[in-house]
């Protein structure tokens, strides 16, 4: 296996049901999060059915904040996929494993801290308290500038808040790199790793009160890591018995749907089987038919990381140019055209700022430091 990383096309065609689902992943986040625009103005908890295009986007309205476990779910996939051998082998060292994280992910959230602290201060100035995340002080901006926003050293989330999963997802690759060094692993090794981190969550939680959301992020991610494995046992099937995989999963994926929509089943718990079969059903059943649509699918997947990091950013820029304007956000958010406005400038946003930042910074950082 090459060390190097494969390129944004080779990647996009072996992941092309991954970047789909990244991306609804993230569309899921940002309607989750429209309820930001209200959270000011109301007391206490607010009818989400009282949203605008509810009967359209309820799935997301109600459960949206849970493509974070999905995105730890992925992670798991891609990184099993495209790391485990290397780093096994010792063809891809420590130091190289996180720059190419490194440089993936900082610049971004460097330029958006930067943004969020200055348009927080413009919000604090008319409003005297921050918008929503209140904790924006120096602490936590050392915090925020180390990636350790959510390494148990915070009072509560602060400056761009949705950086806490990225923070929390840092934490398993040390965990990740170094099971890999010692061992590739196995399926049972990474159900294994899942199960234990699972059960360290809940007892922590349920005995101690201590959320570690650190154990949510190993289980997932180590989820998602046999998910790659079981991928790989499927293709290896005789095509008569894989043609029953596409519709089981399906079956997997319907019902815990309906499970939750029933309330017999809570979104974290359903979400444990559900999330790996949507994934291995994505990589399984999308296969575009066209390489215009293949190329949209990589498209809008590229996008994901941007939108989810800039959402809450033009969240603030938005309330602070309709208070300029003399209106107040919550005159217009049962309306649809507050949620549509902030969708649009949100994806379409991302397109810029993907192709124009954080690609090239990325690519900067990795030729400029290619040789250390």
């Amino acid at each position: 296996m090459s060390v190097s990383s494969p390129s944004s096309r080779d990647s996009g065609d072996r992941l092309i049901g991954i970047e789909l689902l990244r991306f609804a992943a993230a569309f899921g986040v940002l309607v989750w999060h429209y309820q930001n625009f209200i959270a000011d103005s109301v007391q206490g908890e607010f009818a989400r059915n009282t949203q605008p295009l509810y009967w359209l986007l309820a799935p997301v309205f109600e459960y949206g904040n849970a493509g974070v476990e999905l995105f730890w779910c992925i992670s798991g996939f891609i990184f099993t996929w495209k790391y485990v051998r290397p780093i096994h082998q010792g063809a891809v060292s420590f130091g190289r494993f996180f720059w190419l994280r490194f440089s993936r992910l900082y610049p971004l959230h460097f330029a958006t801290l930067l943004i969020v602290a200055a348009l927080n201060a413009a919000y604090f100035a008319r409003h005297g308290s921050y918008y929503i995340y209140p904790i924006n002080d120096l602490k936590h901006f050392i915090l925020q500038l180390g990636f350790a926003s959510q390494w148990g050293f915070q009072t509560g989330n602060s400056f761009n808040g949705p950086i806490w999963s990225v923070s929390v997802e840092i934490l398993v690759y040390f965990l990740f790199f170094g099971v890999s060094r010692i061992r590739r692993g196995t399926l049972l090794t990474d159900i294994g790793m899942a199960i234990l981190a699972s059960a360290i969550y809940g007892m922590l939680r349920r005995h101690l009160g201590i959320k570690l959301e650190v154990f949510g992020a190993i289980t997932f991610f180590y989820l998602g890591a046999a998910t790659f494995r079981l991928q790989d046992l499927a293709v290896a099937l005789a095509p008569d018995r894989r043609r029953w995989i596409v519709p089981g999963l399906t079956a997997i994926v319907a019902v815990c749907c309906g499970l939750v929509a029933a309330k017999v089943l809570k979104i974290a718990g359903a979400s444990l089987a559900m999330f790996p079969a949507a994934i291995l059903l994505a990589q399984l059943a999308v296969r575009p038919r066209t390489e215009r649509g293949a190329a949209a699918i990589r498209f809008v997947g590229n996008l994901t990381y941007a939108s989810y990091l800039i959402h809450f950013p033009l969240q603030i820029a938005i309330i602070l140019v309709l208070e300029a304007a003399g209106i107040a956000p919550a005159d217009l958010f049962y309306g649809p055209w507050l949620l549509l406005a902030y969708l649009v400038l949100a994806l379409g946003l991302s397109v810029p700022v993907f192709y124009g930042f954080e690609r090239p910074a990325q690519h900067w950082l990795r030729s400029r430091f290619r040789g250390s």
